[in-house]
């Protein structure tokens, strides 16, 4: 019965590490997680999206080009230099939005990998000294096992397959919500154009800023989910580091294991959350 014990700590070990060592979904340039699904967005804002992002941008220029004709009138009818002023300024501020939207690839790649630079920089310190992410020391708790009688080794069977039930579905969900981080990612990037054509508008330019604001959400949320799932080898490590001289240790031990695979749930499910409080998105 002992030996069926460690055995599921060892698939609980392995998941967690599994899990939080996997750099290849939360480190990679977003044309090469998922390239097809890149290529296809990016297809999409090109040939469907930006004609209407320009239709968009020009119709705001014909608007503020009536407002300021009004305001001439206004002033008398001429062409005041101050009027000359207001349509230079306008001019330029189309300019700049014409070529914030041919240069919106760039710009939201240049968000993703910011954050990208930053989760690189959590994984060089996952194997810095001091840090031990290696997860439960299985050989430091193997003889309390084995002295287990019969009846604490069968409670002690059923917590670790109960712990990893709730560890398994805690990896499950943490993968569910990478991959749909990632159909997020795209969704924004395919659309993008659209939002960034209402900056020239100053009633609904409030719709460009927030469209940056909640894609850098998205972004950052890809630290959290690393930075959280790099604290759990740590955390199920720290479970067993006392001395484990007694039944009540190991159930407690073993509990406070399962307590962290609940926690685990809950802390990847609020990164969207917490993403969003940071980048100040609705």
């Amino acid at each position: 019965m002992s030996d069926a014990i460690i055995e599921i700590l060892k698939w609980i070990n392995d998941m967690v590490l599994g899990l939080a060592g996997d750099k290849g979904k939360l480190l990679v340039s977003m044309e090469n997680i998922i390239p097809e699904l890149y290529q296809y967005t990016n297809l999409v804002m090109e040939s469907v999206v930006m004609p209407v992002a320009y239709t968009v941008l020009a119709l705001f220029f014909v608007l503020e080009l009536q407002k300021i004709s009004v305001r001439a009138e206004g002033m008398g009818g001429g062409v005041s230099n101050i009027g000359a002023e207001v349509i230079f300024r306008t001019l330029f501020r189309m300019i700049l939005c014409k070529l914030a939207i041919d240069s919106i690839p760039l710009i939201l790649n240049a968000i993703y990998e910011f954050t990208t630079y930053i989760t690189s920089g959590i994984a060089g310190l996952m194997v810095g000294d001091g840090i031990n992410g290696g997860g439960i020391d299985i050989d430091a708790i193997t003889p309390a096992i084995e002295d287990l009688d019969f009846w604490s080794g069968l409670i002690s069977l059923l917590l670790c397959f109960l712990t990893f039930l709730i560890t398994m579905i805690a990896v499950v969900m943490a993968n569910i919500i990478i991959v749909a981080r990632f159909i997020e990612l795209y969704v924004y990037f395919a659309i993008s154009p659209i939002p960034v054509a209402t900056f020239p508008s100053d009633e609904l330019s409030q719709i460009g800023k927030n469209f940056i604001k909640g894609f850098a959400a998205v972004c950052v949320q890809g630290v959290l989910i690393f930075l959280v799932l790099s604290f759990f080898p740590i955390l199920f490590n720290s479970a067993f580091l006392k001395s484990s001289s007694s039944e009540t240790n190991i159930f407690l031990e073993l509990m406070g294991v399962m307590g962290y695979s609940i926690v685990l749930i809950m802390a990847v499910q609020s990164t969207g959350k917490w993403a969003k409080s940071i980048s100040n998105a609705m």
